[in-house]
């Protein structure tokens, strides 16, 4: 269940949340998917880790929706955050990558978003994302689904 999964990953990092005083808001999570729940829990704990450390300092905010659309299930991340400059989203994936909002707040590795797109790959859940700096991100994951859905 994806609302079972999401409940799961906020819970995980509910302190850090409070803290960065993020609200957290969904849309509607009714969906079973095909996943392995430990991962896809971690990748979710990632983009919630990269959203409150990259967070605006007015009104922060995470909105998780689910879509359903034919064979699968489309989780997005959405936040209200920083954003990311347009020339470093090509590597915002690579290994390592920490990028120049990573070196200017400090603490980034670069190997959250490097994981995810590993595990994403050997889960076979499509991810993608879209960033306006200044604006926010939004992280798609695309999941295989139980059964055929319509696109809502």
């Amino acid at each position: 269940a994806l609302a079972d999964i999401v409940s799961q990953a906020v819970g995980n990092h509910r302190t850090l949340l409070i803290q960065s005083q993020m609200k957290i808001e969904t849309g509607d999570l009714d969906f079973t998917v095909y996943t392995d729940r430990k991962w896809a829990v971690f990748m979710l704990g990632q983009l919630l880790q990269n959203a409150s450390r990259y967070r605006n300092n007015n009104s922060p905010s995470i909105l998780l929706t689910a879509m359903g659309c034919g064979r699968q299930v489309r989780l997005t991340v959405s936040d209200n955050g920083i954003g990311i400059p347009a020339h470093e989203l090509p590597r915002v994936f690579d290994r390592g990558f920490t990028g120049s909002n990573g070196r200017s707040r400090g603490g980034s590795t670069g190997m959250g978003l490097y994981l995810c797109r590993k595990l994403a790959s050997f889960l076979d859940i499509g991810l993608g994302i879209v960033s306006r700096e200044g604006e926010g991100t939004a992280v798609t994951l695309t999941f295989p689904a139980k059964e055929n859905l319509t696109e809502l």
